[in-house]
């Protein structure tokens, strides 16, 4: 009994340690995203020049709070899915890693998007890097309906199958930014900023259909 005790105590220090590690890097790369939103340099120091560097400056905020959301509606989902967990296997731990992995060097398409998201190609490796963290996001989930003797008690894999449902909903944003993106950066830019309640909505009507 005492056994059974100290390897469910076990278990649930390492899940532990890896949603706080998890936690650490989503926070992190967050935090980053705003390393792009330079201070601008002024040739002469007066409010309307000011004005009009910090009015040039509206790709990168626009970056930066696309990015913030994005990553956020991950760490959500994130969040959501370990607090159903009362252990972790190398399985999960692996793919999670991965997705961290791809959470980590979002800051860098931030910048790309930031600073060329009038071209296509800045649009493509953008949208394309938010269609890898989907995969992997959608990955994770899977490891663990895959692996159902990792949830906490009373829950089953048909808790999980709602959660892997809507894992394709960041999936299909991506993709519909990188095809709207082939025309105009500003419809991947709406695609990326109110796409998500839009392709909610659709994947529920055709759920409920």
């Amino acid at each position: 009994m005492r056994d059974a005790a100290h390897s469910s105590e076990r278990d649930r220090q390492q899940l532990e340690r890896l949603t706080f590690f998890s936690d650490a890097v989503f926070a992190i790369a967050m935090t980053l995203l705003v390393v792009e939103v330079k201070l601008p340099h002024l040739h002469q120091v007066s409010g309307p020049e000011l004005g009009r560097a910090l009015l040039s400056l509206i790709p990168n905020y626009i970056g930066f709070l696309v990015s913030f959301l994005v990553l956020g509606r991950f760490w959500l989902v994130h969040h959501e899915v370990m607090g159903l967990l009362r252990a972790s296997n190398k399985r999960l731990t692996a793919v999670n890693l991965l997705l961290l992995l791809a959470v980590a060097f979002m800051p860098f398409p931030a910048a790309v998007i930031s600073e060329y998201v009038q071209l296509r190609v800045g649009i493509g490796f953008y949208t394309g890097w938010l269609i890898v963290l989907g995969l992997l996001n959608r990955q994770l989930i899977r490891s663990i309906v895959a692996s159902p003797e990792l949830l906490d008690a009373g829950l089953t894999t048909d808790d999980m199958r709602p959660i892997l449902r809507r894992s394709w909903i960041s999936i299909a944003i991506g993709v519909c930014a990188f095809v709207s993106g082939m025309v105009t950066w500003v419809a991947a830019l709406v695609v990326l900023t109110l796409g998500s309640p839009l392709i909610t909505f659709v994947i529920g009507a055709l759920r409920n259909a």
